[in-house]
């Protein structure tokens, strides 16, 4: 009898533990925060195959590997970004603090390696420096194709020393070869000088002027943005404001003696290795920490223009 009741007993237990796992399984409905993605382990291997080609090249021309916090201070972003700019006024993430610190997750990474090269004393050291980086940041914006709100960053910086042609143009080269390697089809550089900043602070007034004469032709975010950060309405793709930007002055035309030989012998050094490059004399950066060679990759199919890299 008593074995009997065993048998029974352990099979109500199992019944029980069936009725728990699938009451639980009905539960978990949690997903990936809107914008961001699991990583699974397929994703991982082609991720590592592109790191390890990328690590490759970047350290073929001297770069060395750095990484920095996930979170920085607000005021990082606000002085080297600029306040203006749409990253600071409406990407931010900002992160709950016990203190008083106003800490973002990184939007971008420049800002940071730059923070991490003058904390650690790095500019006393022979210059430049170079380094390269493949991290995480994090941006609040409408998810697209082609953009989330985490997103994988890989980039270059050379700073301090002399401003040499040489550093634009090996960035370039090797983010060339590195998009190239990955066979997705013919692979072009657009490319431009914004100048130094006496370059661009001139520039920007002759462009705002022209702006004024079209403003009731232009949408509502380059009003905005022709009174706070005015090379951003160059980046606008409103259709309206594409045809009012035919005739906008160009910043090529405006660049002093200094900036002009500067970008002539970046384009000289791409030409002897036979980088095929387009000029895109309305190519801009809105952020403030750009200065002279600005660039875009991208891979060019019969209609088409899908981005890849920018700089």
């Amino acid at each position: 009898m008593s074995k009997e009741k065993k048998r029974v007993n352990i099979s109500a237990k199992k019944s029980t533990k069936k009725v728990e796992v699938t009451s639980l399984r009905k539960k978990i409905t949690f997903q990936s925060p809107r914008g961001m993605h699991d990583i699974l382990p397929g994703d991982w291997q082609i991720l590592a195959k592109f790191y390890n080609r990328a690590t490759e090249i970047l350290e073929f021309y001297g770069f060395s590997r750095i990484e920095t916090p996930i979170a920085e201070e607000r005021d990082l972003f606000v002085r080297t970004v600029g306040e203006h700019t749409d990253m600071v006024e409406k990407q931010m993430y900002p992160l709950k603090s016990k203190g008083r610190e106003d800490l973002v997750l990184r939007p971008e990474i420049t800002a940071p390696v730059v923070r991490s090269y003058l904390e650690h004393g790095m500019h006393r050291l022979p210059q430049p420096q170079k380094f390269y980086y493949f991290s995480q940041a994090f941006r609040y914006e409408k998810p697209q194709a082609g953009r989330f709100r985490q997103f994988w960053q890989i980039g270059a910086e050379t700073l301090g020393g002399e401003s040499d042609p040489i550093h634009d143009a090996q960035i370039i080269i090797a983010f060339y070869k590195l998009i190239e390697d990955l066979k997705l089809g013919n692979v072009v550089v657009g490319i431009n000088s914004i100048g130094g900043a006496n370059d661009r602070q001139n520039y920007k007034k002759k462009l705002v002027d022209y702006y004024r004469k079209h403003s009731k032709e232009i949408c509502k975010d380059c009003a905005r943005r022709i009174k706070t950060n005015p090379l951003r309405v160059l980046d606008c793709k409103v259709k309206g404001c594409q045809v009012v930007k035919e005739d906008a002055p160009i910043i090529l035309d405006n660049l002093s003696s200094i900036s002009k030989a500067h970008f002539k012998q970046v384009l000289e050094f791409l030409d002897e290795l036979s980088i095929p490059y387009i000029l895109k004399p309305n190519l801009v950066r809105g952020l403030d920490y750009y200065n002279r060679t600005v660039f875009e990759i991208y891979v060019a199919e019969e209609g088409r223009e899908d981005l890849s890299l920018v700089g």
